[in-house]
C-alpha cells in the first residue's frame, strides 16, 4: 500500500514539474522576443517609417485613402428586376460607347472618375415567402422549402425578383461635380424604357377604373348599412335579398355585407397607393446622398506596407535563429 502511495506521489511531483518547466520555457520564450524587439528597436522604427511614408503615398496617388459612394434604395415596379439588373451590370462595358454616353449626356471626361457601378437584392426572407404565398398561395410549404437554403442560395439570382427592394451602389475615385449628374442620368434613362412607361400608363389607367368601382360599391354598402339602422333585422346573419326586374341576386347577410365592405376598403387602399408608387419602372425608397467611406484597415496601404515591412525583417531573424541553433544542435550530437 505505502509503494502504491509513494508511486502516486511521484508520479505527480513528475506531472508538476512538467508543468512548471513548460511555464518556464514559455516565459524565457516571450523574454527572448520582448528583448530582440527591445535590441532592434532602432530597426523597427526606421521600418515603421519608411512604411507609413510609402503607404501614404500609395493611398494618395492611387485616391486609395477614401471612397466616395452613394447608395440608393428602390423598389422595381411591373416586373421590370433582370431589365434593371442587366442594364447596371453592363453599364461597364456601355460606357465605352460614345453614342450610349450622348442618350446619359455624358461623355468620356465626365465617367473618367467613376470606380464601380453596382447594384444588389436587399435580402429579406420574408418577402420571398410572401411572393409565393401570393403566387401559389401556401405559405406554410414554402416556408419549408426556404428553410432547405442556405443564405448564400436566397441571395442567387433566380430569387432577385422575389425582393421588394434593391441597393444601387455609385463608386467615385474622387469628389466631382459630375458624380450627381452621372447618378441622375443612369436612373433618368432606366426609367425612360418606353415599354415599362407604356405599362404603367395602362395600369394606372385601370386601377383608376377600378377604384372607381369599389368605391361605387362600398358606398352602396355604407348607405345600406345605414338604412339598416333605421329598420334593424332580427339577427345580424339574417339573410338579406337584393333583387331587380331582370334577376334575382344571390341571398346576403348583414356579416358578409361587413366582410364585404372590410376588404373593399383594404383594396382600394392599396389601389391608392399603387397611384402613387408605382408611376414609373422603379421607386426611390431612400435616396440617400455621396458620402466618403474610409477603407478598412487592412484595404489601406498606410497601415499594411509597415506591418508587411515588419514582418518579413522579423521573419528573416526567426529563420536565422532556427538555422543557429539547428546547426549547434548538429555540432553536439557530432561530439
Amino acid at each position: 500500500m505505502n509503494k502504491e502511495n509513494n508511486t502516486d506521489e511521484i508520479d505527480l511531483i513528475q506531472v508538476f514539474g512538467m508543468i512548471k518547466n513548460t511555464f518556464k520555457n514559455f516565459l524565457k520564450l516571450v523574454i527572448s522576443i520582448v528583448l530582440f524587439y527591445k535590441k532592434k528597436a532602432i530597426l523597427f522604427l526606421v521600418l515603421l517609417v519608411i512604411g507609413v511614408a510609402i503607404g501614404y503615398f500609395l493611398d494618395q496617388n492611387q485616391n486609395a485613402k477614401n471612397n466616395f459612394v452613394q447608395e440608393i434604395i428602390i423598389e422595381p415596379n411591373y416586373n421590370s428586376v433582370k431589365y434593371i439588373y442587366d442594364f447596371v451590370e453592363e453599364l461597364e462595358y456601355n460606357f465605352r460607347d460614345n453614342n450610349f454616353l450622348k442618350k446619359l449626356s455624358l461623355n468620356q471626361e465626365n465617367i473618367k472618375n467613376v470606380k464601380k457601378i453596382s447594384i444588389e437584392p436587399i435580402v429579406k426572407g420574408t418577402d420571398v415567402l410572401d411572393n409565393l404565398e401570393k403566387r401559389y398561395e401556401n405559405r406554410e410549404f414554402f416556408k419549408d422549402i426556404m428553410e432547405a437554403y442556405d443564405d448564400g442560395k436566397v441571395e442567387e439570382e433566380k430569387f432577385r425578383d422575389f425582393y421588394k427592394h434593391h441597393k444601387v451602389t455609385f463608386e467615385f475615385n474622387k469628389e466631382s461635380k459630375y458624380n450627381s449628374k452621372i447618378i441622375s442620368s443612369v436612373l433618368n434613362y432606366i426609367k425612360s424604357n418606353k415599354y415599362y412607361q407604356d405599362i404603367s400608363e395602362l395600369t394606372l389607367k385601370q386601377k383608376k377604373i377600378d377604384i372607381e368601382r369599389n368605391k361605387k360599391s362600398l358606398q352602396f354598402i355604407d348607405t345600406y348599412l345605414n338604412n339598416l339602422e333605421k329598420t334593424p333585422l332580427k339577427a345580424e346573419n339574417e339573410a338579406i335579398i337584393f333583387s331587380s326586374e331582370s334577376e334575382k341576386l344571390p341571398m346576403v347577410s348583414v356579416a358578409s355585407l361587413l366582410q364585404k365592405k372590410e376588404l373593399l376598403i383594404e383594396l382600394i387602399n392599396e389601389q391608392e397607393h399603387d397611384l402613387v408608387f408605382n408611376k414609373e419602372i422603379f421607386s426611390v425608397v431612400d435616396y440617400g446622398g455621396i458620402i466618403s467611406k474610409r477603407k478598412e484597415l487592412y484595404n489601406r496601404m498606410l497601415f499594411t506596407i509597415p506591418m508587411f515591412l515588419i514582418g518579413l525583417v522579423s521573419l528573416f531573424y526567426f529563420f536565422k535563429h532556427m538555422s543557429k541553433s539547428i546547426n549547434n544542435f548538429v555540432k553536439e550530437e557530432e561530439q
